[in-house]
């Protein structure tokens, strides 16, 4: 949506369905100033959108509060930071929202070494422990912010849970950053 910086002396509503024919005003960050002749002055962020776009938004907003989020600019940039990849050691970028495909893959990998170790300790013959792969060479094709081949790189199990640690911390980082501008 297209928000502009709007003023007005009549305190608005978030959603204002009856002002325009044309369609939706759509509302958020409203700030509200006292002057010094004790009136009441209020600034925030207005969007008109058509009425279809408002069924939209509107079920996006119910899903979005739902999920513990809001419509306000602060957490569209907090949610733009995780959709935008962050340099890692490796030289590639990353995206922060990611973290859970390497929790995943980490749990994948820890669960796999569980169960090498649970065979190995058998000592049965009926398995052939020689016939396991060897763990230490096990490596992972971890795709880039590109997705294209060539900017794959291939990780160890250790690898992966250091770039899922790495975002995970991106991640933490840009939520406090996030809550810290509510309070601005």
């Amino acid at each position: 949506m297209n928000y502009q910086n709007v003023e007005s002396m009549i305190k608005p509503s978030l959603i204002d369905k009856t002002s325009s024919p044309d369609g939706v005003y759509v509302r958020r960050n409203i700030k509200e100033v006292v002057l010094e002749e004790g009136e009441k002055k209020y600034y925030y962020e207005e969007a008109l959108i058509s009425k279809n776009d408002y069924e939209t938004f509107s079920r996006d907003l119910l899903v979005g509060q739902i999920n513990d989020e809001d419509n306000t600019a602060e957490y569209e940039a907090y949610k733009t930071k995780l959709d935008t990849g962050v340099l890692y050691k490796n030289g590639k970028y990353y995206k922060p929202k990611w973290t859970s495909i390497y929790f995943k893959k980490a749990l994948e990998i820890k669960t796999m070494l569980e169960l090498r170790q649970a065979m190995m300790n058998l000592q049965s013959e009926t398995i052939e422990t020689s016939a396991l792969p060897d763990i230490s060479s096990l490596t992972i094709n971890v795709y880039d912010i590109t997705a294209k081949p060539e900017n794959a790189v291939n990780m160890t199990p250790l690898e992966v849970s250091d770039l899922w640690l790495f975002l995970t911390l991106k991640q933490e980082e840009f939520f406090n950053e996030y809550k810290q501008s509510l309070n601005n």
